[in-house]
């Protein structure tokens, strides 16, 4: 069975919010299907939203308030910001995608995430993953991705 995403994934890996997503939904710029009365989608629908323009730039602007809220955090605890391009297959991407959302949403917001992913003109794609949390929580993710 398919890989089916719910609209907290879908945030949490955009950084777009729950009511956003749901615009979007309402707008047609995202397509999903509701079981028991909560969204899903699948991989192609979340391929298809990232490759929207307009959720594109919204997202852009997330992941820049992401390394800003970071950096304007102060230095209270052990945290880091990394940013992270993966050199990945196109048909590899998707995995790597999920394996990161997995393992985010296992630490229930101790870590935030921001992913893009894109094929340059060599045809050679790359994930760039923004991960921020605590250093060893950062640390041990990369490691497993």
């Amino acid at each position: 069975m398919e890989k089916m995403y719910t609209i907290e994934d879908l945030a949490a890996f955009t950084g777009l919010t729950d009511r956003t997503l749901r615009s979007y939904l309402k707008d047609g710029r995202l397509s999903g299907t509701k079981e028991e009365g909560a969204w899903r989608f699948s991989p192609e629908d979340l391929g298809r939203l990232l490759q929207d323009g307009a959720a594109r730039r919204a997202m852009e602007a997330n992941r820049n308030a992401l390394i800003y809220d970071f950096m304007l955090g102060g230095a209270a605890e052990d945290r880091c910001c990394v940013i992270r391009d993966i050199p990945v297959a196109e048909e590899g991407e998707e995995a790597l995608r999920a394996r990161l959302l997995e393992r985010v949403n296992r630490e229930e917001g101790r870590v935030r995430l921001s992913y893009s992913y894109g094929v340059d003109r060599r045809g050679q794609g790359s994930a760039r993953v923004i991960l921020a949390g605590g250093t060893a929580l950062v640390r041990q993710i990369l490691a497993d991705a």
